[in-house]
């Protein structure tokens, strides 16, 4: 695999993964649409949160612009019409107020109805394009932050409330600039998610300018490395080298922004994505609130995991059988030279063991974590890592 892949990196236009200024210009570029429609979408979800608990009456004495947001397309029989706006506010933000209970108060009494219904609230937890909007936000802005660009904002809430249609608009604007970023489609979010841990013999040969920048791009960034063998032999001990993502670091913040998209934009039917000890995630109301302005969303973590399942298969790299069975692999870590893996029924050299693996690695299906136990050094191979991403979200 790395030597099918040599030099290919730097046959691709306007892929520039050892420039500085390129990497400004690709979070100009990818990263700021981001953060700017999530942030107008919260902004106008600021807006509404205050009503929750209040009347509709409410609502219409304080600010009229306010009322579709909340009963827009809800029909005489107390349902959502397609396409409706107070259904695809509950979708986003939930906040909502009951069809059925709605159109009955209004037969009942006519506009004296509004009085008694009220506004609710969802929990946030069950709130899923929410939450994925909420995180895409906060790590977009610490990315921002670091690499000290500053958005102007093209759009103000007002001119939603004033105009609910644009609305739709922004939610497509964020569609686009969720699918422009993904690793699927760019290079520059790949190259990120090829160094979340790959040793750096690996690494300088898929993309060989990177030797002579590194320094400047891995500062910029934050790469450092999750593991140094312990051996005398330098050269050994360079190309074996696993680098990876520092925490907090500008490399750290669009991986898991790769990585949520790719959990939360994982549209199988009825899928419900069970996660370690927290919320789930249903990511079929997510794919329900794109569908108002991209009915044939793309399932991102599918798509990225056919791909390049298929680019492996075409290249059928040596396999270690015992990590075809398995899901998560520990290993011992003695110098260099061994590997003693808990169950013992495989044995072998840690350089091995990277050179068979290195294709996942790089292609980020599968990932190496590095923990510490009773002063030993364990290495931890997640071998399906993004089937299995939501875990560690």
């Amino acid at each position: 695999m790395v030597e099918m892949m040599e030099s290919y990196y730097d046959t691709i236009p306007n892929f520039r993964y050892w420039d500085i200024e390129a990497w400004k210009n690709y979070i100009k570029e990818y990263v700021v649409p981001i953060y700017k429609t999530t942030r107008t979408l919260l902004e106008l979800r600021n807006e509404l949160l205050p009503y929750v608990g209040k009347s509709l009456k409410t609502v219409k004495d304080n600010d009229e612009r306010l009322l579709p947001f909340f009963v827009g397309g809800i029909d005489e029989k107390g349902n959502y019409k397609k396409r409706s706006l107070a259904k695809l506010i509950r979708l986003m933000f939930g906040i909502y107020v009951e069809p059925e209970e709605f159109v009955s108060a209004v037969n009942e009494e006519g506009e004296r109805g509004f009085e008694v219904v009220k506004i609710k609230l969802i929990n946030e937890q069950w709130v899923y394009f929410l939450r994925l909007i909420k995180q895409l936000n906060e790590y977009s802005s610490i990315i921002l932050q670091k690499s000290k660009i500053e958005p102007q904002l093209s759009l103000k809430v007002s001119e939603i409330l004033q105009d609910p249609n644009r609305l739709l608009d922004i939610l497509k604007e964020f569609y686009k600039a969720c699918v422009s970023f993904s690793a699927n489609h760019n290079y520059y979010t790949f190259f990120i998610i090829s160094t979340a841990s790959i040793h750096w013999r690996y690494l300088v040969t898929a993309y060989p300018k990177l030797k002579e920048h590194f320094e400047k791009i891995r500062e910029f960034l934050g790469l450092e490395p999750i593991l140094i063998p312990n051996t005398n032999n330098k050269e050994l001990r360079e190309s074996y080298t696993i680098w990876g993502h520092e925490i907090h670091g500008i490399a750290y913040y669009i991986y898991w922004m790769q990585i949520i998209l790719w959990v939360f934009f994982n549209f199988s039917e009825n899928l419900i994505i069970m996660k370690r000890g927290r919320g789930n995630i249903y990511p079929a109301e997510i794919k329900e609130v794109v569908a108002y302005v991209a009915p044939e969303a793309e399932d991102l973590r599918r798509d990225y995991i056919t791909l390049t399942e298929n680019l492996l298969s075409q290249y059928n790299p040596p396999k270690i059988q015992e990590l075809e069975v398995v899901e998560e692999y520990k290993a011992e870590i003695k110098g260099i030279f061994t590997l003693s893996p808990w169950n013992k029924r495989v044995m072998g050299s840690l350089p091995e063991f990277l050179d068979i693996v290195g294709p996942r690695l790089f292609l980020g299906l599968s990932k190496i974590m590095i923990a510490k136990e009773w002063d030993r050094d364990i290495l931890i191979y997640h071998h399906r890592f993004i089937e299995h991403a939501e875990w560690w979200l």
